[in-house]
C-alpha cells in the first residue's frame, strides 16, 4: 500500500507540473537505438561448472497445465533450480543461478537456462557472495515468460538484468544516471537499481537518487510496445517524511506549474522545514513545507558537492543532508 501511495504521488506531481525541466539545467538523456540481440547459443551441459550444480528437478519433462503468471512476476530465488515452461511449448526449462569465475577470476552469478541436455548461460557482474534475487513471469502477457535478476555489487550498488524466455536481453531506455549504456549503439542492457516488486504489468524499481539528502527513490517501469523497458512515472517518489530538512540560509523556490519555465518564485526562510517528495533525478526536486505548501527547487549537478542551488553548494542551505540512506 505504501509503494502504491508513493507511485500515485509521483503521478500527481506530474499532473501538477512536475515533469518539465529548464533546458539549461537538464541533461538530455541519449535516445535509444535498439537492436535485437541474439540469445546465447544452446550448448551441451558443461561438466566443469564450479561450486553450484543442482540436479534436474525430479519431474516429468512435460510441463503441467497451470495458471500462467500474467502481469506480474514471482520470486524463485528460494526454489532454485526452478522448473518452468518459459516459452509455452509444453516442455520444462530449468532456471538456475550458478557461480562461475569472471574475467578477474572472482566468482559471479551466472544465469543458467537448461532445456534437456542443452544449456544457455549469461554471466552477470554480481559477485556470488552478494545479495541477489530472481523472478519469472509474463509481464507483457505475450504468452512467454520474462526473467528478471538483480543483485548488489558492493553496498547498495544494485543492478537489474532482464531477459526474454530465450535469454535474449531486454533493453532499458537509456538514462545517463540510472542505466549502463553503450555510447555507440545507445543500448542499455543493465539498469542501476533494485526491483521492489511487480504490479499490473509494471516493474517497481528503487534507484539511488541522492539529491538533497534523499537516497532511494521509487519509480515504475514497463515493457513498451517496442520491447524496451521504459518509465511509466516520470519522477522518483520519496518516502522521507521522517527526515525533514531544516533551512539555514534563505533560498529561492518556485511554484510547480505545467509549463516550461518555473512557476512564481517564493523564498524559503531559515528555520523552515521541508520534506522531499519527488525528483526528476536531473535538475528538480519537489517538496512540501510543514505548513503544507508545495514547491520545487532547481538544482545543477556538481562533482565536488553533488548539487548546487543558485550556484552554491547544497550543504550551504540546510542544517544537515543525511546521505547515508
Amino acid at each position: 500500500m505504501k509503494k502504491c501511495i508513493l507511485i500515485l504521488l509521483g503521478l500527481l506531481l506530474l499532473l501538477t507540473g512536475c515533469a518539465n525541466r529548464p533546458a539549461a539545467d537538464a541533461k538530455a538523456a541519449p535516445q535509444p537505438t535498439v537492436t535485437v540481440k541474439e540469445a546465447p547459443a544452446w550448448t551441451t551441459v558443461p561438466t566443469d561448472i564450479p561450486l553450484v550444480v543442482h540436479p534436474t528437478p525430479a519431474a516429468s519433462p512435460e510441463a503441467p497445465e497451470r495458471e500462467p503468471i500474467l502481469g506480474h512476476c514471482i520470486s524463485i530465488v528460494d526454489e532454485l533450480p526452478y522448473a518452468v515452461d518459459l516459452d509455452g511449448d509444453g516442455v520444462w526449462e530449468r532456471v538456475d543461478l550458478i557461480a562461475q569465475p569472471g574475467a578477474d577470476d572472482s566468482l559471479r552469478w551466472t544465469l543458467s537456462v537448461q532445456k534437456g541436455e542443452e544449456v544457455k548461460l549469461f554471466q552477470t557482474d554480481i559477485l556470488n557472495d552478494m545479495p541477489f534475487d530472481l523472478w519469472v513471469g509474463d509481464l507483457d502477457e505475450d504468452g512467454q515468460y520474462e526473467i528478471f535478476c538483480h543483485g548488489d555489487l558492493a553496498s547498495d550498488d544494485y543492478l537489474i538484468y532482464a531477459f526474454r524466455s530465450d535469454m535474449t536481453l531486454l533493453f532499458f531506455e537509456p538514462d545517463d544516471r540510472f542505466a549502463r549504456w553503450n555510447e555507440e549503439t545507445g543500448e542499455s542492457s543493465v539498469f542501476a537499481g533494485a526491483i521492489a516488486g511487480f504490479e499490473d504489468g509494471h516493474i517497481i524499481v528503487e534507484g539511488v537518487v541522492d539529491m538533497l539528502g534523499t537516497h532511494w527513490g521509487i519509480r515504475t517501469l514497463a515493457i513498451g510496445d517496442d520491447g524496451v523497458i521504459g518509465p511509466v512515472s516520470t519522477v522518483w517518489a520519496f518516502d522521507e517524511a521522517d527526515r525533514p530538512l531544516i533551512v539555514k540560509k534563505a533560498l529561492t523556490a518556485y511554484q510547480a506549474k505545467i509549463r516550461k519555465d518555473p512557476g512564481e518564485a517564493f523564498t524559503l526562510q531559515p528555520g523552515e522545514k521541508i520534506v522531499a517528495t519527488a525528483s526528476d533525478g536531473y535538475s528538480r526536486l519537489w517538496f512540501e513545507t510543514e505548513q503544507g505548501k508545495s514547491g520545487v527547487l532547481l538544482l545543477t549537478p556538481d562533482e565536488d558537492c553533488m548539487w548546487r542551488i543558485e550556484g552554491e553548494p547544497e550543504a550551504d542551505f540546510f542544517e544537515s543532508l543525511p546521505y547515508s540512506g
